[in-house]
């Protein structure tokens, strides 16, 4: 009897040491930490004397990351709908920030609690409101936008964080936090200068002058003129440094509420007309006080509405300098989160992965600040980093990963093989395609574009341009990817041959893509207050 139970040993001890080990490796929290408008570049991975990024290279140093990370859109919304179903855009039919995914299968979120994690999200731009799709699969869905804000500081989204840590205690958890304060306007938190608007002696509005409001604002115009006073108080180092350049007042316009209201505008001499558009017109102006009068021309008071997005405008020197500023800030809000984790007993029972949604233009390619637009290597080189349980301490890797590594990898830490839609492959794989499809699309970027990246290689398509459409680039010895390559011999014919890839791929997506419904108001508002309009 003995001996014929001897053929159990061997299974069972294989079957020990699996649950001994694997169980002991699964994470009982998962998070998905996503920084909005990060570039690769902006990470600083030192261990040592470290200022500008500590917390996150703290992170790296104890698991995993990547040097070959690339978003495959540089546009948010379509970004994370890559990451949360594994799938390009242009298979979801999510070309623009402003649309709804619409999509049958399931999507990280769901199939996490699905396997019984409960699952929480914090977002800081509105363009990924829960109106937009990402919200499925989510048992709580944090948005907490102020009046006139599409955006949250990575402070107000701890915040929100530790709300939701605390609902969630003893649970299994996934949970998505978003922070986007590299996003444009370049001004990290703290600054105490004011923007007011007032009516006559009536204060109508007031925020700090760093931030980009988009106002709606009800007036009561009494008969004759009415002045509006439009006030703005310089942060201090911008007028230290001299890189104030001027207030613009974008899509400015006072309509009349009240039926077959007679009613005029007029702008101080300092409000130098930029373009107008739909009725609305664009004001610049070099001083920090400016004034409309608007005259009632009835004989009883009106209702009416005074609406513009206000943006404070600084050199390119000053964008540059706050954009590191903000990526500090950042890192250091997350170290508090990672301090908040550690207090509460979570840090050590949890795996992060950290990845950049699209990179961030700072004047490099052709004078452009900003995303959208371009593929080329500061658009789409992004952070991607794994750390905390179950993850190895490898250090820097060289496997090319995306938008659609985060699902399989993430899946992989729970033992569940991602679903047949799922495109990604898992970080952790031995192999990874060096190849990837990089796209960009109008009307909120200039023109459709596509790329092929096989690294070190990237061709990239503009067919809107009138010239320079093709762009061949050595990513590897190419800092920010811009250096074009193209009127180069191509002797192995590698060129030619991403070329016709790309070209192909481009006419394929272009026949098939959907034209999107119109916006409502609060998505033009949403898009026109991050800039995206």
């Amino acid at each position: 009897m003995k001996i014929k139970l001897l053929w159990l040993v061997p299974p069972l001890l294989f079957l020990a040491f699996f649950l001994l080990f694997f169980s002991g490796s699964v994470p009982e929290h998962i998070f998905l930490i996503t920084l909005d408008t990060t570039r690769a570049d902006a990470i600083d991975y030192s261990t040592t004397g470290n200022t500008s990024t500590p917390n996150l290279a703290s992170l790296a140093a104890a698991g995993l990351h990547y040097k070959n990370a690339y978003s495959v859109i540089p546009i948010t919304l379509p970004s994370h709908a890559a990451m949360f179903y594994s799938l390009p855009p242009h298979v979801l039919k999510l070309y623009n920030n402003g649309q709804e995914l619409v999509i049958p299968n399931q999507s990280l979120a769901a199939i996490m609690k699905k396997k019984g994690y409960a699952t929480g999200a914090v977002i800081s731009l509105a363009v990924l409101k829960r109106n937009f799709g990402l919200a499925r699969g989510f048992d709580h869905f944090l948005e907490n936008f102020k009046p006139g804000l599409w955006y949250k500081t990575a402070a107000e989204v701890n915040r929100d964080a530790f709300v939701l840590l605390d609902k969630m205690k003893g649970k299994k958890s996934f949970i998505w936090i978003h922070y986007s304060d590299p996003h444009e306007p370049y001004f990290p938190p703290g600054h105490q200068e004011k923007f007011t608007v007032r009516c006559g002696q009536k204060l109508l509005f007031s925020c700090p002058s760093i931030e980009q409001p988009l106002l709606r604002l009800p007036l009561i115009l009494e008969p004759g003129e009415n002045l509006i006073r439009l006030d703005s108080e310089i942060p201090v180092p911008i007028l230290e440094k001299q890189a104030f350049t001027g207030i613009i007042y974008a899509d400015l316009n006072v309509k009349a509420l009240e039926p077959g209201a007679a009613i005029s505008l007029t702008y101080s001499p300092d409000l130098i007309r930029r373009n107008e558009r739909y009725g609305m017109v664009t004001l610049n102006s070099v001083n920090a006080e400016s004034f409309l009068v608007v005259t009632n021309k009835g004989k009883a008071s009106c209702r009416a509405e005074l609406s513009f997005k206000y943006l404070l405008k600084i050199s390119d020197e000053a964008k540059m300098s706050g954009y590191v500023k903000e990526i500090r800030y950042m890192d250091s809000q997350i170290g508090l989160l990672l301090a908040h984790l550690k207090k509460e007993n979570l840090y050590d029972k949890s795996t992060f992965l950290v990845m950049g949604d699209h990179g961030e233009g700072l004047g490099e390619y052709g004078s452009h600040f900003g995303h959208i637009h371009y593929l080329n290597k500061v658009y789409t080189h992004v952070p991607f980093m794994l750390s905390g349980k179950g993850i190895p301490h490898r250090q820097a890797q060289n496997a090319l990963v995306s938008n659609f590594s985060v699902a399989p990898t993430l899946l992989a830490l729970i033992g569940v093989k991602p679903p047949k839609h799922m495109l990604g492959t898992s970080a952790l794989a031995d192999s990874s395609d060096p190849k990837l499809f990089l796209e960009t699309y109008s009307p909120e970027a200039y023109f459709d574009a596509f790329s092929v990246l096989h690294f070190p290689w990237q061709v990239i398509f503009y067919p809107g341009r009138p010239g320079n459409r093709l762009e061949f680039i050595n990513l590897k010895q190419d800092r920010h990817g811009i250096e074009n390559l193209n009127l180069g011999p191509d002797p192995s014919g590698q060129r030619s041959e991403m070329v016709k890839s790309v070209l192909k791929i481009s006419r394929i997506i272009t026949a098939n893509k959907r034209k999107r419904n119109k916006f409502d108001q609060e998505t033009m508002d949403t898009l026109k207050s991050l800039g995206y309009l």
